[in-house]
């Protein structure tokens, strides 16, 4: 309805409906030609964007992509593109291929393995996702600009430190002959705190395993290595992370670990496995 009609009408008495001053600015809105609308006629609703880059990775690769191999025991080359374990995969980590390149090298991606690897340019393997179309350029780029500016994980919000992930998970079936196990936080990980007894293994006969090591890798400061001092025979192993006691877990900022994620800090972490003679690695 144009202008001069609507305001013959108002000054004849005749009043609009309330809802035409919406359906107005909705169609000054969209173009006649369908721009703006979708397949249905309906308006297409404004994604915000994401968090972070990297969330924004994660979301549209790693996870309906990648994940449909590398993710569990049995992810190749041991690279889990999960949500839970990718940050901690990936940045300042060797890649087991081409063990000289890092395979996220933060600042660098043409040194990036992963870089390498969808470009399809790496010396070693095919293009990634192996077997699949090439990721789009626009994905591409997205990872190389992360990388470049410098490979910042998703941020989070939290003021408490949390176990996010390991390796292996709980539940999880690791093979016989497992010598180290890898703990992921949400944040980073005071080192002098994670090597002062706040890590116990113990057997399914409740028996001490000794831990010989526990340390927090150089670029990788949410993550804790135990080195175990012997290879684990087949059993059931209860890995726990102290928040509560003489020395309790904490991150560089002194938030000590909310070891039962309850919101509050304090409270060990406990998690379970097994190793098995005919588990993958």
């Amino acid at each position: 309805m144009s202008v001069e009609r609507s305001n013959f009408l108002a000054a004849k008495g005749f009043l609009l409906p309330p809802i035409m001053p919406v359906m107005l600015i909705l169609a000054g809105c969209t173009a006649g030609n369908g721009e703006g609308l979708d397949q249905n006629g309906q308006p297409i609703p404004i994604v915000p964007p994401a968090d972070s880059d990297f969330q924004e990775i994660q979301d549209t690769v790693f996870t309906p992509i990648c994940t449909q191999c590398h993710i569990g025991a049995n992810a190749p080359q041991g690279l889990r593109l999960d949500a839970a374990n990718s940050y901690a995969m990936l940045v300042n980590v060797a890649s087991n291929e081409v063990p000289n390149l890092l395979r996220v090298n933060p600042g660098n991606p043409d040194q990036s393995y992963i870089v390498q690897k969808i470009q399809g340019n790496a010396a070693v393997g095919g293009r990634m996702p192996l077997g699949q179309s090439p990721l789009p350029q626009d994905r591409i780029d997205l990872i190389r600009s992360w990388i470049a500016s410098g490979a910042s994980p998703a941020a989070v919000a939290s003021n408490t430190l949390t176990v996010g992930s390991s390796i292996p998970a709980n539940g999880e079936a690791a093979p016989a002959g497992t010598g180290k196990l890898t703990v992921i936080f949400s944040g980073p990980v005071d080192a002098t705190l994670a090597a002062s007894g706040t890590f116990e293994l113990r057997d399914g006969f409740d028996q001490p395993v000794a831990i010989s090591g526990a340390s927090v890798p150089a670029g990788r400061p949410n993550v804790v290595e135990l080195t175990l001092a012997q290879l684990l025979a087949s059993g059931s192993y209860q890995l726990t992370v102290h928040g509560d006691g003489a020395v309790a877990l904490a991150d560089n900022a002194g938030h000590v670990l909310d070891g039962d994620a309850d919101g509050v800090a304090g409270g060990d972490y406990l998690m379970s496995f097994d190793v098995s003679a005919g588990a993958s690695r």
